[in-house]
C-alpha cells in the first residue's frame, strides 16, 4: 500500500488541484493523508462572518470534502497565516516532523513559484524544505491552484472520479457562495484532457489532472 501525503495551504486547495486523482489513488489501494496548513479565516467571506467562526466553518467544509473524496485522515495545522517568521516556522516544524513519521511515498503541494497565491507559494516552499531536511526520498509532485503550468511531467485522467471532485469542491459552500470557482476547475481539466499532446490525433480522456515532478537540491 502507497502512503501518499497531500499539503494545502487552505481547506479547499486538494480539491481543486487534484481532487479526481485523490479519488483515483484511493481506488487504487492508497492511503492517503490530507494537510491543510492554514485554517481559511481570511478567505472570501460574503456573509461577513468574524474570522473565528469563517476558520471553523471551513474546518467542517474541508472534512466534508474529504469523506466525498474518501480521504480518511485529515490534519489541521490550524494556523491563521503563515506570511510571519513565527507561523512559517510552526508550520515548518509540524510537518517536519509530520514527515518523519509517516515517511510517504509520494508528497503533493502546491508550486513554489508557478502557483500566484503567496500563501500557496509559502506553503510548497515549506514542503520542500522539509522534505529537504528529512532527505525524504518520497516522489514530490507539484498541483495546479491559482497558476497554470506551462508544461508538465504527468497527466492522470479523471473521468471516472470527476463527479466527486465537483461535489467535493460543491463542499466549501463559504467559498463557491462568492465566487462558483468549480466551474472554472472543471473547464480547466477538460482543457488539459483535450490538449494533453499536441501530436494526438484523438483525446486519452475527456477531464484531466497535471503535475510537475519536483526535484529535491540535496
Amino acid at each position: 500500500m502507497s502512503k501518499i501525503l497531500v499539503i494545502s495551504a487552505h481547506p479547499d486547495d486538494m480539491e481543486i488541484g487534484m481532487g479526481g486523482t485523490v479519488v483515483k489513488k484511493i481506488m487504487q489501494g492508497a492511503q492517503i493523508t490530507s494537510v491543510i496548513l492554514t485554517d481559511g479565516r481570511r478567505s472570501s467571506n460574503p456573509f461577513q462572518w468574524p474570522e473565528e467562526r469563517m476558520a471553523s466553518i471551513r474546518k467542517q467544509e474541508a472534512m466534508n470534502a474529504a469523506l466525498i473524496l474518501g480521504v480518511k485522515e485529515v490534519i489541521f495545522f490550524d494556523l491563521p497565516k503563515l506570511t510571519d517568521n513565527l507561523h512559517y516556522n510552526l508550520a515548518k516544524e509540524r510537518l517536519g516532523t509530520l514527515i518523519k513519521q509517516l515517511q510517504p511515498d509520494e508528497v503533493y503541494f502546491p508550486h513554489e513559484y508557478l502557483d500566484r497565491h503567496p500563501t500557496h507559494q509559502l506553503a510548497g516552499k515549506i514542503t520542500r524544505e522539509c522534505l529537504e531536511n528529512s532527505l525524504s526520498l518520497a516522489a514530490m509532485w507539484a498541483y495546479e491552484v491559482w497558476g497554470l503550468f506551462p508544461t508538465w511531467d504527468r497527466t492522470e485522467y479523471i473521468d471516472d472520479q470527476v463527479g466527486k471532485k465537483i461535489q467535493a469542491i460543491e463542499a466549501h459552500k463559504s467559498q463557491v457562495a462568492s465566487i462558483p470557482y468549480g466551474e472554472a476547475v472543471i473547464g480547466l481539466n477538460r482543457w488539459r484532457a483535450v490538449f494533453e499532446n499536441p501530436q494526438q490525433a484523438t483525446t486519452k480522456g475527456i477531464f484531466a489532472e497535471v503535475f510537475l515532478l519536483m526535484s529535491p537540491t540535496f
